[in-house]
C-alpha cells in the first residue's frame, strides 16, 4: 500500500529551526554554525532519525546531521529533537546529489549510511547511496581517517557495494554478511532480524 503524502510536512518543517533546506551557506562554516570544534557525523538516509539520535543523545560532545530527501519520515526525526532538545543534531532535508555543495573537503568526520533503498534494477543502480559517483563526493567530504558504516538487509547491494569500494580505491576495515546486533539499533535493523534476516555490514574508508 502506497504511504499517503503528507503535505504538511514540509511546512513544519521550514518553521522550525532545527530544519535547513538552503544549507549551502554553511559550507566550510559548520563549526561556526554549530560553535563548536566537535566532529561531525553524518547520518545519510537516516528516516525518521531514531539511531541518529540515539547516538546525538548518548554523544553530546559530537555534532550529528540527519540527512534524508522525505520530509514525510523527516517530520518524525523533527519531533525527537525537539523532544530532547538537542543542541548537537540538524536536519537537511535534501537530495544527495548536492552533497558537495554543502560540505568542504574534510569536514565531516564519520558516515552511515543505513538500509538505503537498493534499487535492483539494472538502469536504477546508479540511484543507490553507495554508487561509486556517490561515494566520490563522500570522499571529498571526508576526513582522510573518516569511516563509513553500511548496512543492509539486501544481498546484491551488499555484494555491489563491496565491489563499488574498490573501484574508488575505499580500503575496506571490516565486513561480514551476519554482523551481531549492536546499540544503538534502528527501526529497520530491529524489524528485519525480527524477521530472520541477515545484516550485512561493510566499515570503510578512502
Amino acid at each position: 500500500m502506497r504511504m499517503r503524502k503528507k503535505w504538511w510536512a514540509v511546512p513544519t518543517l521550514v518553521d522550525s529551526n532545527k530544519a535547513y533546506f538552503w544549507p549551502e551557506e554553511n559550507k566550510g562554516k559548520w563549526k561556526v554554525f554549530f560553535e563548536n570544534d566537535n566532529p561531525i557525523h553524518l547520518d545519510i538516509g537516516c528516516g525518521s532519525g531514531d539511531y541518529c539520535i540515539s547516538l546525538a543523545r548518548k554523544n553530546p560532545n559530537r555534532n550529528f546531521i540527519l540527512w534524508d530527501k522525505e520530509a514525510g519520515v523527516l517530520v518524525y526525526a523533527l519531533e525527537k529533537l525537539e523532544k530532547y532538545n538537542l543542541n548537537n543534531a540538524l536536519i537537511i532535508p535534501r537530495e544527495i546529489d548536492h552533497i558537495d555543495c554543502i560540505f568542504n573537503e574534510d569536514e565531516i568526520s564519520s558516515i552511515t549510511i543505513h538500509f538505503p533503498n537498493p534499487w535492483p534494477k539494472n538502469r536504477q543502480n546508479n540511484r543507490r547511496l553507495t554508487y561509486p559517483t556517490r561515494l566520490l563526493k563522500y570522499k571529498k567530504i571526508l576526513k582522510p581517517d573518516g569511516v563509513i558504516d553500511f548496512r543492509t538487509d539486501d544481498d546484491e547491494l551488499y555484494f555491489d557495494t563491496l565491489n563499488y569500494i574498490s573501484e574508488v580505491n575505499g580500503v575496506i576495515l571490516e565486513n561480514s554478511e551476519d554482523t551481531p546486533p549492536t546499540e544503538p539499533i534502528s527501526h529497520y535493523e530491529l524489524r528485519f532480524r525480527k524477521k530472520g534476516v541477515n545484516i550485512k555490514y561493510i566499515k570503510f574508508k578512502f
